[in-house]
């Protein structure tokens, strides 16, 4: 087995293991009003948006110095200003998506504790025992959170693939028939957030040592895995559930496996159902606040251990606890807003923008580069800028 296989399988995992997760809970209840032709269709569409631009911050990290990040990327070519909204949109984005998390996980958490402890925990309780377990995983550091991941991620794909084949006989071919495509683009703020890998493409890049054919490979790979698996994730759910379901799923604002869970009459379905909601969420909430406590203490110049890793790790779920506490039932709304605003911004218009300054301005070569030139730069940025359109109207609606 050559080194740059072994590079892109390891490469290829660790990206699609950052895209999948949590963010696949809300794709039905969005998708499956428009049928699933159309759901898959624009499932495709944004995938192959994903894949572009994450080959544009793939062309910007090759001009950049070892452990660049998207701050120094937006400060070298945006300046002060330009690093000032990065940071305040990283922050934005991964806030809202810890309080989806927060807001799903929680009630699943509280389920799994009560024959433990004989206590229904609901409401701010629930959040914040979910958040003390959280807390103390982040606060051991790195390994611990790999080692509580790798467990988790085996229950992951042991129970999708349990229900894919437990529920698949429940599928009526009738259901595949209703189409409204009216109401399919709206889903794009959802699609975004469940494609956002973006983040680790600096860190791979330089792991992998600028070497842009692995990490060409690896982007496609690592993508089109959580694409296969969203697809028949839709499969299942519009196959089964009524559109009257989804409606009521959509309007409770909740991940689609609440409402899977209800209607189901096996238990050990159910039981697949909660293990696969509760490992998507803790695992995407695990690698989300972590990036959190990195991000703040650097920005605030504190150590990442000891007393300090306290501080971080309170700054981090303290606001998503209060947030999803005094507005439960949230997770669609935070998992919207956060692809529709941060996923459109960070991983759509940041790195065309970049690009455009980097290629034209500033007059760079690049070693990889998606063609098209300026025509593909612009399309991109203008989709981004259609996908906050879109998140507005429906904050509006």
């Amino acid at each position: 087995m050559s080194k740059n296989f072994k590079n892109i399988l390891s490469g290829t995992l660790l990206i699609a293991g950052t895209t999948i997760g949590a963010g696949m809970l809300g794709i039905p209840s969005i998708t499956g009003q428009s049928g699933f032709l159309p759901a898959t269709f624009f499932t495709v569409v944004v995938w192959l948006y994903m894949i572009l631009t994450g080959f544009l911050f793939l062309e910007v990290t090759l001009w950049m110095h070892k452990d660049a990040n998207i701050l120094s990327m937006s400060k070298k070519y945006l300046n002060n200003k330009g690093k000032l909204l990065a940071g305040f949109t990283f922050i934005f984005l991964y806030y809202c998506l810890m309080v989806a998390y927060f807001d799903a996980g929680a009630p699943m958490f509280a389920a799994l504790l009560k024959p433990i402890i004989h206590v229904t925990l609901t409401g701010w309780h629930a959040y914040a025992a979910f958040g003390i377990v959280i807390g103390l995983i982040i606060g051991f550091g790195i390994h611990f959170v790999d080692k509580v991941n790798y467990i988790l991620i085996f229950f992951l794909i042991f129970a999708y693939f349990s229900l894919i084949i437990g529920e698949s006989p429940n599928i009526e071919p009738s259901k595949f028939i209703f189409q409204n495509w009216k109401v399919a683009p709206f889903a794009a703020p959802i699609l975004f957030g469940a494609f956002g890998y973006h983040n680790v493409i600096p860190s791979l890049t330089f792991h992998f040592k600028e070497n842009a054919k692995v990490m060409r490979y690896s982007i496609f790979f690592g993508t089109l895995i959580p694409l296969i698996i969203y697809l028949f994730w839709q499969w299942l759910i519009i196959g089964t559930l009524s559109q009257n379901v989804l409606e009521q799923s959509f309007q409770e604002g909740g991940p689609i496996t609440q409402t899977m869970q209800i209607l189901s009459q096996k238990k050990w379905i159910k039981t697949a159902i909660q293990t696969f909601g509760l490992s998507a969420i803790v695992t995407s909430l695990l690698g989300v606040s972590f990036s959190v406590v990195d991000f703040l203490g650097d920005g605030l110049k504190l150590k990442r251990v000891g007393k300090h890793r306290f501080v971080l790790c309170l700054l981090t779920l303290v606001p998503p606890f209060i947030i999803t506490s005094y507005n439960p039932s949230i997770f669609l709304l935070a998992i919207g807003i956060a692809g529709g605003f941060g996923e459109a911004f960070l991983n759509g218009i940041l790195p065309a923008w970049l690009v455009w300054i980097g290629r034209y301005r500033r007059g760079h070569k690049s070693s990889f580069k998606i063609p098209g030139g300026k025509i593909v730069l612009a399309i991109l940025l203008l989709l981004g800028i259609v996908v906050m359109g879109l998140e507005l109207k429906i904050l509006l609606s």
